[in-house]
């Protein structure tokens, strides 16, 4: 019964998340000084002891690209791009020098994390190696730039979530949010079940969980707004929910997998 296997993987995520805040001191992460700051060069990494997650992710992550963004939302997506390297994931973003982008990119690099940035052909410069517009951590070969073609946006689009475990959402303006609502759509009518976590930086995302509640009263929805989109306050809570989320999924379909082959030896 789908339902029923929705209540439970939920039931799931809420106990091992609870055993997870009760066993395990908080990491805090110095944030990345506002943009400008004359100490940005010598950001200092204060995370003890952040041990490497059982099992590697790809995540994905959106945000803004623009230099005015404020520093509440760089310092948050500064915390993101680190605590996925500590963690060992990979960051998969659209390779930004500028905004959340810029500072999730400083992160991972800071972190000695891998990083992936995707960004259209029609950045590349005068036909060279290096890209308008991209981050100098992929002046190395630490990092790698995937080049998506096409005359739109769709391709890049695909290449971001390509093979994703799952998908962080920082503060962004309208690309940010096409990037995220077309992946939530996908996910509401079925044609992807990643998990999809909006880091929700001093309420910015509170207008669009309001906007998912709306449409459930009005029965205007498919799924819960939950099975949609999920909220978290900080970058590493929504990390860590999404290892949940994976972690919860692999034991059922294991589970799953075992009363079938039960049911067929029996």
């Amino acid at each position: 019964d789908t339902t029923y296997t929705k209540i439970k993987l939920q039931e799931a995520i809420d106990q091992i998340r609870a055993m997870s805040s009760s066993s395990e001191e908080e990491k805090k992460i110095d944030p990345m000084p506002a943009a400008g700051s004359s100490s940005s060069a010598a950001m200092t990494k204060t995370v003890n002891s952040v041990e490497k997650a059982p099992i590697q992710l790809r995540i994905c992550c959106y945000g803004s690209s623009s230099s005015r963004t404020p520093s509440i939302y760089t310092d948050a997506a500064y915390n993101l791009g680190y605590y996925l390297a500590q963690r060992g994931h990979t960051c998969v973003n659209g390779a930004g020098n500028a905004g959340c982008m810029a500072a999730m990119n400083r992160g991972a690099n800071d972190g000695d994390g891998a990083i992936i940035g995707v960004i259209h052909e029609k950045f590349v410069v005068d036909g060279s190696d290096w890209f308008e517009g991209a981050h100098s951590v992929f002046n190395t070969t630490k990092h790698r730039i995937v080049v998506a073609k096409g005359n739109d946006l769709q391709e890049r689009k695909k290449l971001l979530v390509q093979g994703a475990d799952g998908l962080v959402v920082l503060p962004g303006g309208p690309g940010t949010w096409d990037e995220l609502w077309e992946m939530a759509c996908a996910r509401h009518i079925g044609f992807h079940s990643m998990p999809i976590v909006c880091v929700n930086v001093d309420g910015y995302y509170d207008n669009f969980k309001s906007i998912l509640m709306r449409a459930h009263k009005d029965e205007l929805l498919y799924k819960e707004p939950e099975e949609i989109l999920h909220f978290e306050e900080s970058a590493e809570a929504a990390v860590k929910w999404i290892e949940t989320y994976n972690a919860t999924k692999a034991t059922m379909q294991q589970q799953e997998q075992k009363k079938i082959i039960r049911r067929r030896s029996s």
